[in-house]
C-alpha cells in the first residue's frame, strides 16, 4: 500500500523521538530524518538536491553572523572576569542584609547574562565563582545551588540571548525587537528572585546569615567593579533600541569592546585568546548543524503540509485562544523536561508558530513567553542541564540537594509564566516604542 505524504510525515515524527530518546545527536537525525522522508515523497533527484542547496543557503544568512560575534563577546567578558567584578560588588553593597549573598549572585547572574548569551555558560560561571562563596559563608547548600541554577539561565531571557537569535530565525521574527522585548522580563524575574530569597530568610534566618555590613566609603568604591558589564550593556542595548546599529554590528561591537576592555585590565592574553576562539568556533558549529538539520526537517515537513493541516486544525477548535496558549505552555514545560529546548524549538515552532500568528497572538510576545520556557527547562528535573552543569562545576555538590533547591525557584517561575501571559504590555512596552 502507498503511504501519502501525511502518513509519512507522522511515522517521520515518530522515528524522530524514537532516535532522540536513543541519544543521537540532534543535528544528526534532523537531517536524516528530513532527508529521508523527503526521499520517500518527492524522490531522490529532489531530496539531494535539498540537501546540497540548504547547508549554503541556511548559512549565508547575514542574521546568523550575530551568533559567533555573541559568543566570542561573552568569552571575552568571561575572561576579563565581569561575572566575579559583579558578584563582588554585590556582596559589598546587599551582603549584610536577609538573603544578601543570594541577592548578589541574582543580580551577577542577571549581568553577566547581558555579555554571555548563553544560559548554560553563564550557569557554569556563576556556579565557579559564587557557589564556594555563599556554602562558606553559610548558606544553605540546598538554597545557594538554586538560586545559582535560576540566576544562570538569565542569560536566555537578558539580551543578547542565543534562544533569541535562534526563535528570530526560526520565526523570521525581528531580533532587535525581540532583544528589547526580554529587557522588562528579564528585571521582573530576577527582582521576583531575589524577593523569594528575601522572604524565605526573613522566616528562617538560619538559610543565609548575613555578612558583616560594608562602610558606605567602600561600597561607593566598589562601583568601579562594574563599569565593564554596565559599558558592554549600554553598548549593545543603547545602539540596538536608538536603531544606531543592527542586532548583528551589536555583536561585532560588543565583541570588540569586550576585547579592549579586557586588554586595558590585563586579562587576556594569548592562551585566553587561543581559548576564546576555539570555544566560539565550536558552539557555533554545534548551532549551525542543528540549524541545517532543522531546516532539512522543516522542508519534509513542509511537503507533508502537517503543520498547515494541524494550524487549520487548531485554530477551528471550539475553544477560546488562551486554552491552546495554555495547552502550548504545558507541552514546552513536558519537552523541557526531556531534551534539550533548543532542539524541542527546531521541532515544534513550524508546526505552531503558524496557529499562534493565525489567532492574532504577537510574534514578539510569544518568543519571549518561549524564550523563558527554554530557561524553565534549564532547572526542571529529571534533565535540566543547569542542575547537571551545578554538579560538574561544584565537585562536592550532591544532584538531589541541587535539584530540591530548583524547586522553589520552578514555583516562581510558573508565576511569572502566568504574569507574562496575563500581562503582555510587560513584553511589549519598549519594542513598542520603537515603531
Amino acid at each position: 500500500m502507498a503511504l501519502n505524504p501525511e502518513m509519512i510525515g507522522w511515522i517521520g515524527i515518530v522515528v524522530l523521538l524514537v532516535l532522540l530518546l536513543l541519544r543521537i545527536p540532534v543535528a544528526f537525525v534532523l537531517a536524516f530524518v528530513g532527508f529521508t522522508g523527503y526521499w520517500l515523497i518527492a524522490g531522490p533527484q529532489a531530496a539531494f538536491k535539498i540537501a546540497g542547496i540548504v547547508p549554503y543557503s541556511t548559512m549565508a544568512n547575514y542574521s546568523f553572523s550575530v551568533v559567533p560575534l555573541f559568543l566570542l563577546m561573552g568569552y571575552f567578558a568571561f575572561h576579563a572576569g565581569f561575572a566575579t567584578d559583579m558578584f563582588k560588588t554585590g556582596k559589598i553593597w546587599l551582603g549584610h542584609i536577609p538573603g544578601g549573598l543570594g541577592h548578589a549572585t541574582i543580580l551577577g547572574g542577571a549581568a553577566f547574562g547581558a555579555v554571555s548569551g548563553s544560559g548554560i555558560a553563564s550557569t557554569a560561571t556563576i556556579a565557579r565563582i559564587t557557589t564556594p562563596e555563599m556554602v562558606n559563608n553559610g548558606v544553605n547548600k540546598s538554597l545557594a545551588y538554586g538560586i545559582v541554577a535560576s540566576a544562570g539561565p538569565l542569560a536566555s531571557m537578558i539580551p543578547p540571548s542565543m534562544i533569541m537569535v535562534i526563535y528570530a530565525i526560526i520565526t523570521e521574527s525581528s531580533i532587535a525587537k525581540l532583544f528589547v522585548a526580554g529587557i522588562l522580563p528579564g528585571l521582573l524575574i530576577a527582582l521576583l528572585y531575589i524577593l523569594m530569597v528575601w522572604i524565605r530568610v526573613k522566616i528562617n534566618p538560619d538559610l543565609a546569615p548575613p555578612v558583616q555590613k560594608t562602610p558606605f566609603k567602600e561600597r561607593i568604591i566598589s562601583l568601579k567593579y562594574t563599569w565593564g558589564l554596565l559599558v558592554l550593556g549600554f553598548i549593545i542595548i543603547g545602539g540596538i533600541y536608538t536603531g544606531l546599529f543592527t542586532p548583528t554590528e551589536a555583536g561585532g561591537i560588543g565583541a570588540f569592546a569586550a576585547f579592549i576592555m579586557a586588554l586595558l585590565l590585563k586579562r587576556i592574553n594569548r592562551k585566553v585568546m587561543k581559548e576564546s576562539l576555539i570555544e566560539t568556533i565550536k558552539t557555533t558549529s554545534m548551532v549551525f548543524l542543528i540549524v541545517v538539520g532543522s531546516m532539512i526537517f522543516g522542508y519534509f515537513l513542509g511537503i507533508t503540509r502537517i503543520p498547515t493541516m494541524l494550524s487549520d486544525l487548531l485554530t477551528t477548535l471550539p475553544v477560546a485562544p488562551i486554552v491552546i496558549i495554555i495547552g502550548v505552555v504545558i507541552l514546552y514545560l513536558i519537552l523541557g523536561m526531556f531534551i534539550d529546548m533548543i532542539s524541542a524549538m527546531f521541532l515544534t515552532l513550524p508546526i505552531i508558530f503558524p496557529t499562534i500568528i493565525n489567532l492574532g497572538y504577537d510574534p514578539i510576545w510569544f518568543g519571549i513567553v518561549i524564550v523563558f520556557l527554554t530557561e524553565v527547562a534549564l532547572v526542571t528535573p529529571p534533565l535540566g542541564l543547569s542542575l547537571f552543569v551545578i554538579k560538574g562545576a561544584v565537585p562536592d555538590s550532591d544532584i538531589k540537594e541541587i535539584i530540591r533547591g530548583s524547586i522553589p525557584f520552578i514555583a516562581i517561575d510558573i508565576v511569572i509564566l502566568v504574569l507574562l501571559i496575563a500581562f503582555p504590555e510587560i513584553t511589549l512596552f519598549l519594542p513598542n516604542k520603537m515603531e
